[in-house]
């Protein structure tokens, strides 16, 4: 299957191909399934783009969708794309938290939206007069009194010859979606995800991750970034899938309706972040029947945004042997929101410890040598040429050669046989010098200490920044924080918080018997008992802790961590 003009050619493509398959499967209120065919989605998708056109949308008034993953969001994005009006979807949390209020009022300026669409009118009625947003035309699909029209009246919109019309406009370079960054390395920038990013990207995928049937994938990952939105929603509609639309999360509250999911869908292939991994392996190995559903036909697993600690690797594949006696296909991606999001992948069974691969077809990585690692610079077909109305973020981005400057570094696998691969060793922006001058890759250390906590510590914050030595923030895996009789969160027993200081002390102890100098040696540690706030910036909605967000927010606790009489928190680490 050759690579499209408009990413939207696919659900036409399968319209015809395969009419009542599933395209798309959610959740009702009552909490059954429901299911919407490729026929009906691509009915409604042009319905609903010649209502846009009739509103008088086009390039330059894009689609602001505020609200989650669903089939309304999918049509109104598909919609716009289908005649060249750049959608939006922007994190749900902006809205819903008062604390992220202030980023979404940011956004909502800079992007000067035509129209807004919220799923649930009721609970995004009070942002309604954000000057950005008041004077954009607004939708929903359940309007509870609001006055505000639905969409789905929009659905039986005959399509005219303005909807052949545009969509025949549509070219490789024009914007189909502003995805902002997630802001873990500042504030979110828009950046402008052309057509031909999009089936490039797409493409790609499929030359080196295929399959003998279409692909049945569960997943929760936010379609406002680029792994939910674009990774997993294309490929799965490229390939003329079924996509399931997980209602859980990685959360203690939520993993639950993951599990009850996971029973009833079986996916083929499975593309998570490592701490929802780590959460789905703790309850396979608690629950025979959940393993069993689980691996009846996975295919595949792919992990991103972070690395997967080498324990939680091991123990899966355990699994794996156990339960169809053999090892899971287990790859890793690497990419950003301006790649689209492939950047490398590891399209041969993936061994974990921070493997990211090699390039994808069509791209080029350029490695520019500093210290001991490689800072990455990528050029390619699905590099985005830029950022939304910011020309000067535009020209930081891209170096003399027009490489995009990803900000991340990267080592070899093997540094004696280049064609293992790459490995993820932190980003430019968390690395930093302890006050005799020596570099801290945080990325990389990290890592490691992660690693050496398992199964304890599901992340960490390494402090360090003009300090003397390295300190840690860490937090407590649900499950043993339950097990050392205690809550799955919120504040600890003084009995409970030193049982598990006292198990995570033993593993740094181990570590610090075994690092190199005195760069990955750990003197102190606290445990950290309220999770990461997406509102304040400390982390983003797929689970990835902004390290500079956190030590800004919790600045007074870093203090504490290096001070002559710490409280009873702070656990000092021997020799």
């Amino acid at each position: 299957m050759g690579c499209k003009n408009n990413i939207i050619d696919y659900l036409e493509q399968w319209a015809i191909a395969a009419p009542e398959r599933v395209f798309l499967a959610q959740k009702s209120k009552g909490s059954r399934w429901e299911a919407l065919s490729y026929a009906e989605a691509w009915r409604r998708v042009q319905g609903v783009a010649q209502a846009l056109l009739n509103m008088g949308l086009g390039e330059q008034t894009p689609i602001a969708i505020l609200s989650g993953a669903s089939f309304d969001h999918a049509v109104l994005t598909f919609a716009g794309m289908l005649v060249g009006i750049p959608v939006s979807p922007i994190s749900p949390s902006y809205t819903l938290l008062p604390a992220a209020r202030s980023r979404l009022a940011e956004i909502a300026e800079v992007l000067q939206p035509g129209l807004v669409f919220a799923q649930d009118a009721a609970r995004y009625l009070d942002i309604r007069g954000m000057p950005a947003l008041a004077r954009a035309s607004w939708l929903c699909a359940d309007a509870v009194d609001s006055g505000i029209p639905l969409i789905s009246d929009l659905y039986d919109s005959l399509p005219g010859e303005g909807v052949f019309e545009a969509r025949r406009a549509v070219s490789s370079s024009t914007v189909a979606k502003i995805l902002f960054t997630s802001g873990s390395t500042g504030p979110p920038k828009g950046v402008l995800n052309t057509q031909g990013m999009l089936c490039s990207a797409t493409q790609a995928t499929a030359l080196v991750v295929s399959s003998d049937s279409f692909p049945i994938a569960l997943d929760w990952l936010p379609w406002h970034h680029t792994v939910g939105g674009n990774a997993t929603l294309h490929s799965v509609l490229r390939e003329g899938g079924t996509l399931y639309i997980d209602d859980g999360r990685p959360t203690p509250a939520e993993f639950s309706k993951t599990i009850e999911n996971i029973r009833h869908v079986r996916p083929t292939t499975l593309l998570s972040v490592p701490s929802a991994i780590q959460m789905l392996t703790d309850a396979l190995e608690a629950d025979d029947n959940l393993r069993k559903a689980f691996f009846s036909r996975l295919q595949r697993m792919n992990y991103a945004g972070a690395s997967l600690p080498q324990e939680v690797w091991s123990r899966m594949q355990a699994l794996a042997m156990r339960t169809i006696g053999s090892q899971i296909a287990f790859g890793s991606g690497y990419g950003t929101t301006e790649t689209g999001p492939g950047i490398s992948i590891t399209h041969w069974p993936s061994q974990g410890g921070g493997e990211i691969g090699l390039p994808f077809p069509g791209l080029t990585i350029k490695l520019v040598p500093m210290e001991d690692s490689y800072e990455v610079r990528v050029k390619g077909p699905n590099v985005t040429p830029g950022y939304f109305e910011r020309p000067d973020l535009t020209a930081e981005a891209f170096d003399e050669e027009q490489f995009y400057r990803v900000g991340d570094l990267v080592r070899f696998v093997d540094p004696e046989r280049p064609e293992n691969g790459l490995r993820f060793a932190g980003r430019l922006s968390e690395n930093f010098k302890l006050t005799n001058g020596t570099w801290v890759a945080t990325g990389e250390l990290r890592l490691a200490l992660v690693e050496a906590c398992q199964p304890l510590v599901t992340d960490l914050v390494v402090t360090g920044p003009d300090r003397d030595d390295i300190r840690l923030m860490v937090w407590v895996h649900p499950a043993e924080r339950k097990r050392a009789g205690g809550t799955v969160d919120g504040a600890m027993d003084p009995a409970v918080y030193g049982a598990i200081a006292l198990r995570v002390a033993e593993k740094l102890r181990a570590h610090n018997r075994n690092a190199g100098g005195r760069t990955y040696r750990v003197s102190a540690f606290r445990i950290l008992q309220t999770p990461a706030s997406i509102g304040a910036g400390e982390t983003t909605d797929k689970g990835y802790v902004n390290q500079r967000g956190v030590l800004t927010r919790r600045a007074a606790l870093v203090d504490e961590l290096y001070a002559e009489e710490p409280s009873a928190e702070v656990i000092r680490i021997d020799a």
